[in-house]
């Protein structure tokens, strides 16, 4: 729905745990687990920059610090690191949606609060960055769409299908496959912007420019599938 930019970078290393590291009390458990993001920065960085076969976890050690030793004990391969990289991401990413929240919305206003999220995520730079990754590995090593496919875009269209479920059992939307509909309005949200974006331009677009064109897929979007 990740990545890598450089305020990503600054973001997390301004975070609490990473002052705290100085602490000599702090726990070992959670020294470890600053190490683990550490070496998760570093990777997004190189993976984007360098492609996943050519990227050197060397030069991600040198990067994050410590030792080869501790990445393959924290992530097992390279493999691993990756998995390790998209999880992270898409998690931060889809956690931006609180479906809890919306239930207590009319499915217009929640699909439209679903839609501008949605719609930022996939224009952003970030995003654009690891589909370009992906799209130059996966011929080579299959498996590695496979974790993003997975990880990242099935495991959005689920969320949404689940919500659009919970709005089905409440009478107030009529959807036969909630899985399909899900992925129409992804795909309606996406729009050639997110090709652009892919192909390494900045779309930048007015506040207003983005409502217009979340509000046009959620009026289709309900056109067909609204109760009447």
């Amino acid at each position: 729905m990740v990545i890598l930019s450089h305020q990503y970078s600054q973001n997390m290393s301004t975070k609490t745990p990473i002052a705290a590291h100085n602490n000599p009390d702090y726990a070992p458990r959670e020294r470890g687990l600053i190490r683990r993001d550490k070496i998760i920065q570093a990777a997004t960085q190189v993976f984007v920059r360098s492609g996943f076969e050519a990227a050197s976890l060397q030069e991600i050690v040198a990067l994050a610090g410590g030792s080869l030793a501790t990445l393959y004990r924290l992530f097992g391969n390279k493999e691993g690191l990756f998995y390790a990289v998209i999880e992270r991401k898409s998690d931060q990413l889809l956690g931006e949606i609180d479906y809890g929240d919306l239930q207590h919305q009319s499915p217009k206003d929640a699909l439209l609060e679903i839609g501008m999220r949605f719609f930022s995520m996939v224009i952003s730079p970030e995003v654009g960055a690891i589909h370009r990754l992906l799209i130059g590995e996966a011929v080579r090593t299959p498996k590695l769409r496979e974790i993003f496919l997975t990880l990242a875009t099935e495991r959005a269209i689920r969320q949404l299908a689940d919500y659009l479920q919970s709005q089905v059992d409440k009478q107030a939307l009529d959807i036969q496959d909630c899985f399909i509909a899900a992925s129409h309005f992804m795909g309606a949200l996406k729009g050639n912007y997110h090709i652009r974006c892919m192909l390494g331009e900045v779309v930048n677009l007015s506040l207003k420019e983005r409502e217009k064109f979340v509000t046009t897929a959620v009026d289709m979007f309900l056109s067909g599938y609204a109760r009447r």
